[in-house]
């Protein structure tokens, strides 16, 4: 017999939220389905060890239920059930019964489809991991293990008729949780918004298909050695956040769950008029962007940030600090972005695009002891600036200024002892270097940069490098303390 405890149902207008205690094989009898914009199955082998371990625990000590955890389900009109939440858990859950032969599984999971290629190499990986674990451990039990698992483990399933009030629901769980990075949490929310602009099912697909492919982003793959790099977390960790908020002379410090409103912008509904006039300006971008998308020509007379290429994911009108609008427009922010990053600190086998200035940021950034903390607070920093400068004033931008921005940012390294985050944090608002570039309107207005380069050094700690960098460039550096020797380098105090 199927169980199932309600403990909570409420209805408001047409939307109603249900949460009930159900059985492990009550969960699955349901016609469950994984949505295109889904995350890949990623669960690694320790993940699935915890799994398997705390139910086997939970069976051999013969408690009388296991709660899995929570999943959230969207049900559409034709009582279809969405894993919206718990993908992970009931994946490998699935994966687990099938091992010990249960026909719900085996039925289930001949139903489900999964969209990306990692999930299928993660199944794959998984299901060795799993019948190895069981062999090894339930050999002579796995019918009792299945019925443990079928009548005793359970979920607290909360079942949703509303799509937004379902990603309402993963969005607060995921935020009090740690599940998720902050960024993954904006995928959501945006795919939600392009259900309110009736967008097609190829353009969810396809923008969810530039989402994870910049999380597991390899230079090389014909190389077996290259690691997959993350690349949205860096650039939202270290980049489009934190210059966001430093361009309206802020401290900015880590982009967490707690800040990812920032990203939430205004959504444009296909059928409604704007909120409030100020949004107005938003409609006019999104529908001269879709006008010229759709006619995919390019606008006489636009100035692009590249000088000699043309990148057809990088879009010409998009701004860092622009207002946001959510949908399509957002996935499309994102992905020039990626694209602008991979272009600058990346892909390094260019011969003509911004070669002296790579080369630079190779020996500049990257000395023997460039893996301190405090360095690498410093070298995203610098990051920050280069991209600020680029989005501006592209490559010429970049030519000009790279060597006033380094100067600027590392006299840190020379002028302190410790660099700290908090320091870094703060450091770019104290001297409004952000919102300087951000409110310039040509180079004439960026003079205060080249000021702020030349200042004067009171060294504090000696790295070889950087002092070079700055007699090369004209700065005059002094010591702060008689602890500081700098006398093999040739410098006039």
């Amino acid at each position: 017999m199927i169980e199932a405890k309600v403990l909570y149902a409420a209805t408001k207008q047409d939307k109603t939220i249900q949460a009930e205690i159900k059985k492990v094989n009550a969960v699955l009898s349901q016609d469950l389905q994984i949505p295109y914009y889904q995350r890949p199955y990623r669960w690694q082998e320790k993940n699935v060890l915890q799994l398997l371990e705390d139910i086997y625990g939970s069976w051999k000590q013969v408690k009388s239920a296991y709660r899995i955890g929570s999943v959230i389900l969207f049900e559409n009109e034709k009582s279809d059930f969405y894993v919206i939440d718990g993908q992970q858990r009931i994946t490998t859950l699935i994966l687990i019964l099938r091992q010990l032969k249960s026909e719900e599984a085996i039925t289930l999971s001949k139903k489900l489809s999964f969209n990306h290629s990692d999930s299928e190499k993660c199944i794959r990986r998984n299901n060795v991991f799993i019948d190895d674990w069981l062999s090894e451990n339930v050999r002579k039990e796995k019918a009792d293990f299945l019925n443990y698992i079928n009548k005793f483990c359970e979920f607290v399933e909360i079942r949703v008729t509303s799509l937004s009030e379902a990603f309402q629901m993963f969005d607060s769980q995921n935020s009090r949780g740690k599940s998720l990075e902050a960024y993954n949490l904006l995928k959501a929310y945006h795919i939600r918004a392009m259900e309110d602009e009736e967008a097609t099912a190829t353009d969810k697909i396809e923008s969810d298909r530039r989402w994870e492919n910049a999380t597991r982003f390899v230079l090389d793959p014909l190389n077996t050695r290259s690691n997959p790099q993350d690349i949205l977390k860096k650039l939202f960790n270290e980049q489009l956040y934190r210059t966001r908020v430093w361009s309206r002379k802020q401290a900015a410090y880590k982009f967490n769950k707690n800040a990812i409103d920032e990203f939430k912008g205004h959504t444009i509904r296909s059928k409604e008029e704007m909120e409030y006039p100020f949004h107005n300006s938003n409609l006019l971008h999104s529908v001269a962007l879709n006008y010229f998308n759709s006619l995919q020509v390019q606008v006489k007379g636009m100035k692009s940030r590249f000088n000699q290429k043309h990148l057809s994911n990088v879009n010409d009108f998009v701004a860092i600090n622009q207002p946001l609008i959510n949908g399509k427009s957002f996935f499309d922010y994102v992905e020039s972005y990626v694209e602008i990053y991979k272009q600058l600190f990346i892909i390094k086998k260019d011969d003509y695009f911004l070669k002296e200035f790579k080369g630079f940021y190779e020996a500049q950034c990257n000395y023997p002891k460039s893996y301190r903390d405090g360095d690498k607070y410093l070298k995203e920093l610098y990051k920050s600036l280069i991209i600020l400068v680029f989005d501006k004033y592209g490559e010429d931008g970049v030519n000009k200024l790279y060597k006033e921005l380094y100067a600027i940012v590392y006299r840190l390294r020379l002028e302190k002892q410790q660099v700290k985050y908090a320091a870094v944090a703060k450091y770019p608002s104290d001297m409004k270097i952000f919102s300087i570039i951000e409110q310039s309107k040509n180079y004439f207005e960026l003079r205060k940069l080249t000021e702020l380069a030349k200042k004067r050094i009171a060294c504090s700690k000696v790295e070889n490098v950087i002092v070079e960098f700055f007699i090369d460039f004209g700065v005059k550096i002094r010591k702060d303390n008689n602890k500081v020797d700098l006398s093999k380098f040739d410098i006039e105090d």
